[in-house]
């Protein structure tokens, strides 16, 4: 069986070294810059489409609606919906009859549930998290049975674990499950967020004050000494505050971009104590003292950055359609006496302050389509998770500015029932599908919940030594009926863009390269057997480097993606 052999020139250069093109078929493009023409003309119809859920007062799901029940507006203006589908128990229908221009079943993998399981060790106690890890495998044990699941799991500190790719074997995600339960948590670093509040304003600020002889504290008559030392530890919790929130909103995002170019419905279940983006209003420190003008302008410079992050994980979240729900794992839990004190039971047991601010969680649940759910319940948490994502309407309308990279705004409406509830995304971002799988491809989650559609393989050779650098030969092997094919009388030609992320062994990304590699075969050939792409070498210092590397086919949008750990 003969081996068809195409080499590649990366668009932007991996290494400095070059490799001469084996003769093959197709040959590497002379200008790897310029990014080629479409191989077609593609009459690119973007749907959007929204999933709502409607309930009634009670809180139960509203069957019945139809396609004329419902308003969909973007940025304001009324759209047309195009695509109607109901999903009752995660069974799908369509309000399509057979004889519509479109199929009247929809496919499958558009409306399986896919779920990535994120377990924050940052904000939870080990008890807590465990209790809440608990409840979810009785969970599966008792509404996975049906198969109509596919999940993954995570753990989150610093950054994104990925321990479990999506499966749907309950054997597996039990005894990943257990694995975390054995591990502790880093909650001990967590600085007391969300009201303001540094956990040093409780120790530092009752030592710092002025005394007299006989240990009495000096106040100033008019209260300006006290009023401003809890100013400044305000403005230094707010500064903690922001500071985990910048973390956590890059970890979030990540995950969110992990879904990006995957299909189904998506959803994030964040098991959390605490999300660090509640705000603090310089009305809630009424009462307490003069307040200066710096000290309202620093407070209000970092609410505006919480509302940016906020809002940031909102659009991205969004952007791929992915909800989040949110578990609450520490619930109403206090800290039992005798616990030993941390920075964070430190704040929760202060004044004025012993729960947590869950707005935010709201929030982002909320605006992405998702629902926040107490921990105080946890089986009736799952049980609402459950249904929540197993009923819904699917709302479709054709984009009038497809791949724009801008927001926009979406609201929908029940006409003639106001007091229905409705939950869905705030809004969406259009972009191609090559600009979301560059973004997946930059984190490491992302690049290992990608989905593989077309089978590869890579090859790696040994490493050439070049003075302290490694020169690593890099080939992925794929089957050519894996692809589609434009025939004509010159042929059959196809095109794969080709991307390789390399991430160091911390996990930070180092670069993301693209290339194309046109495939043409002779007429009296066959579009069978055996494939190798040879991309240029990489040239590598020494270390461990986990190297991604995904193929598109242009024609279809199918991705293969392959990964090789190298030690030089």
């Amino acid at each position: 069986m003969r081996k068809i052999v195409v080499a590649v020139a990366l668009l932007f250069a991996v290494s400095s070294q070059s490799q001469q093109p084996q003769k093959s078929v197709a040959t590497a493009r002379p200008n790897p810059i310029a990014a080629p023409p479409p191989l077609v003309e593609k009459i690119d119809v973007s749907v959007v489409n929204v999933d709502v859920s409607v309930t009634d007062r009670r809180g139960q799901p509203v069957a019945g609606l139809t396609r004329d029940d419902f308003e969909v507006l973007e940025d304001g203006k009324p759209q047309p919906i195009t695509n109607f589908y109901l999903v009752e128990n995660a069974q799908v229908r369509s309000d399509k009859t057979p004889n519509a221009n479109a199929e009247a079943t929809p496919p499958e993998q558009r409306f399986r549930r896919k779920v990535l399981v994120l377990v924050d060790n940052l904000n939870t106690t080990k008890r807590s998290r465990n209790e809440a890890l608990a409840k979810l495998e009785q969970f599966i044990d008792e509404h996975f049975d049906d198969g109509r699941y596919d999940w993954s799991i995570a753990t989150v500190d610093s950054r994104v674990h990925l321990l479990l790719p999506m499966t749907s074997d309950k054997r597996v995600l039990h005894a990943v499950v257990e694995g975390i339960q054995r591990r502790g948590t880093n909650r001990e670093l967590r600085a007391s967020v969300g009201r303001g509040d540094s956990a040093q304003t409780h120790v530092i600020s009752d030592v710092s004050r002025p005394t007299d002889e006989a240990g009495e504290t000096i106040h100033n008559p008019n209260g300006n000494l006290i009023a401003q030392d809890k100013n400044c530890y305000a403005e230094m919790g707010l500064t903690e505050t922001t500071m985990f929130a910048a973390s956590s909103t890059d970890v979030i995002v990540d995950a969110a971009r992990a879904f990006g170019s995957s299909e189904g419905r998506k959803m994030i279940l964040l098991v959390t104590g605490y999300m660090p983006f509640g705000q603090i209003s310089p009305l809630s420190r009424v009462g307490e003292g003069p307040m200066t003008g710096n000290h309202m302008e620093d407070i209000n410079r970092k609410d505006n950055q919480l509302i940016a992050l906020r809002d940031h994980i909102i659009h991205e979240a969004n952007a791929s359609n992915t909800s989040f729900y949110i578990i609450n794992a520490e619930g109403l839990d206090v800290p039992p006496m005798g616990e030993n004190v941390t920075v964070s039971n430190m704040a929760r047991s202060s004044p004025g302050s012993a729960a947590d601010d869950t707005s935010a969680m709201y929030w982002l649940a909320g605006e992405t389509g998702g629902a926040y759910l107490p921990g105080s319940r946890m089986e009736k948490s799952f049980e609402e998770f459950d249904r929540r994502s197993a009923n819904f309407y699917s709302l479709g309308f054709a984009s009038k500015h497809p791949d724009d990279m801008r927001y926009h705004r979406l609201a929908v409406r029940v006409k003639g029932h106001s007091d229905f509830k409705l939950q869905y995304r705030d809004g969406y971002s259009s972009a191609e599908t090559d600009i979301q799988l560059v973004r997946a491809l930059r984190s490491p989650l992302g690049a290992a919940m990608q989905e593989t559609t077309v089978p590869m393989s890579l090859i790696v050779g040994d490493p050439q030594y070049r003075g302290l650098t490694a020169i690593v030969p890099l080939q992925a092997a794929m089957a050519m009926e894996s692809l589609q094919y434009i025939t004509d009388a010159r042929g059959s030609r196809t095109r794969l863009h080709v991307y390789v992320s390399i991430f160091d062994s911390s996990g930070r990304n180092i670069t993301v390269a693209k290339s194309f590699a046109d495939i043409a075969v002779r007429p009296n050939e066959a579009t069978t057997g055996p494939m190798t792409i040879t991309i240029p070498p990489l040239a590598l210092g020494k270390g461990t480097y986990d190297v991604v590397v995904a193929v598109r086919d242009e024609l279809t949008d199918h991705v293969g993606v392959a990964t090789h750990k190298i030690q030089v």
